[in-house]
């Protein structure tokens, strides 16, 4: 009995203050979880690599990087959107925060890059910074064929009422490796990469208008 519910029980830390977890607050943000998310997609990938292939994992793996890059998105397109703002945007569509809270409530991949497309173009970024790079648009462009509702990873079955119908209804033989790694790449530009080069464009930004206001412009 005693060996049972060691089974059922994770180990404890070897310190009692690894035992607590923190969240909230201000720090806490759609790009922080969408690292959260990145970590343990990234951390089963390899567990799957190392160990031997196991088929119960891959369905989770891609769930877990999906809804890291989903996160990216949006906290990406909030910071464009507020960078246009700065700028001073003034045109047919509405940039508040309200509206964009509207906007962001879907989960589908395409509407998003296009959303996020949109409004790097309305940043003084070269031209070839004002639109998502081809290479990752390919895999957004994939990634949303593949689960366009947030659903087909996480569930077996999909649809509401009479549309509802297996997510998978044929068995394959897929190579995940492959899949999953261009995954892995692309959770991590949008993450690390998109996100620092507009995190730095605000800052100039920022520091621009305040060297502006003390010259008196």
């Amino acid at each position: 009995m005693e060996e049972s519910e060691d089974r059922l029980s994770l180990p404890r830390p070897r310190w009692a203050n690894a035992e607590i977890a923190v969240w909230g607050g201000v720090g806490e943000d759609d790009l922080a979880l969408a690292c959260g998310y990145l970590r343990v997609a990234e951390t089963a990938a390899r567990h799957w690599i190392a160990h031997g292939p196991d088929d119960l994992l891959p369905l989770p793996i891609l769930y877990n990087y999906r809804h890291s890059i989903e996160l990216s998105l949006k906290w990406l397109i909030r910071k464009a959107a507020q960078c246009a703002l700065r700028e001073g945007y003034a045109g047919e569509e509405d940039l508040s925060p309200s509206q964009l809270d509207k906007r962001l409530r879907t989960h589908n991949i395409r509407r998003l890059a296009d959303c996020l497309n949109r409004y790097l173009a309305l940043l003084d970024l070269p031209k070839v910074e004002q639109r998502i790079d081809p290479e990752s648009w390919s895999q957004l462009n994939w990634l949303d064929s593949e689960d366009a509702t947030g659903e087909t990873y996480r569930y077996a079955m999909v649809g509401h009422g009479a549309g509802r119908a297996p997510a998978r209804p044929m068995q394959q033989n897929v190579n995940f490796y492959e899949q999953v790694n261009e995954l892995h790449k692309l959770a991590h530009l949008l993450w690390g990469g998109y996100s620092a080069h507009l995190s730095e464009y605000e800052n100039w930004q920022i520091e621009y208008m305040e060297a502006m206001d003390t010259a008196g412009y």
